[in-house]
């Protein structure tokens, strides 16, 4: 049997940046890499607001490398950080960077550059989004029990969007296989809100480029599953 779910979106909002990703921390971490000095006196807000103004007394570019190196120095080479740096200024990474695993890292950084430079990189389009998931027969309330995965999620919001969006083009086989291995970077933000008997009410948030098609839709039906695990039988 196929399960079925009712979906109600509730909210679609763009977001230019996600709350709480840039902590007082990590402002004060790039202060010192650029030898600010004492910062003892300076207030959680002042340390965000000197962080910015110091980022602009740079060239765009090397402020995005500046914050390249905080951030992603453990994942990037040196060389990459260099080249990234001057391709952010034009490129929404968070979108076209082929490692899907680092397009959230790219957003957050975009954020944070295009607060201190918003003439000089592209502006962030993130999406928030919340839903109501209703299963509506006993497979689906099986499949609903438990926590919430990346690969039952994307499939589900899939389903709300035409055939032409960018999911279904470049994932139409894995929408409909066994295997999502990309949806877990497709998702960047899953919360549980709520539960109201068998249904469940989830916040998400992803790139607008994946999201943006659901933008103006209310309610859909969905037959969304998780991954299928493969498994091997040995004879002895």
């Amino acid at each position: 049997m196929k399960n079925i779910f009712d979906v109600e979106i509730t909210e679609f909002t763009n977001l230019r940046e996600i709350p709480g990703v840039w902590l007082t921390n990590d402002y004060s971490a790039i202060l010192d890499s650029l030898d600010y000095g004492d910062q003892s006196d300076l207030s959680e807000a002042d340390t965000q607001e000197v962080c910015l103004m110091s980022l602009q007394d740079l060239k765009p570019e090397t402020a995005a490398e500046v914050v390249l190196n905080h951030k992603m120095s453990n994942v990037l080479k040196p060389g990459q950080i260099k080249n990234i740096s001057t391709e952010m200024l034009e490129e929404k990474l968070w979108e076209e960077y082929a490692d899907l695993s680092l397009q959230e890292s790219f957003f957050n950084i975009g954020s944070l550059l295009y607060a201190a430079f918003p003439s000089e990189f592209p502006k962030p389009d993130a999406a928030y989004i919340s839903i109501s998931v209703t299963p509506t027969n006993d497979q689906a309330i099986k499949a609903l029990d438990g926590k919430i995965n990346e690969s039952f999620l994307v499939r589900l919001l899939a389903d709300g969007m035409g055939s032409g969006a960018v999911l279904h083009r470049m994932f139409d086989e894995q929408l409909a296989g066994k295997k999502f291995p990309e949806a877990e970077s497709i998702i960047w933000i899953i919360n549980e809100v709520a539960s109201e008997g068998s249904s469940k009410k989830l916040q998400i948030v992803s790139s607008g480029y994946w999201l943006d098609p659901l933008e103006h839709v209310n309610t859909f039906e969905s037959g969304a599953y998780s991954d299928i695990a493969l498994t091997t039988s040995s004879t002895r």
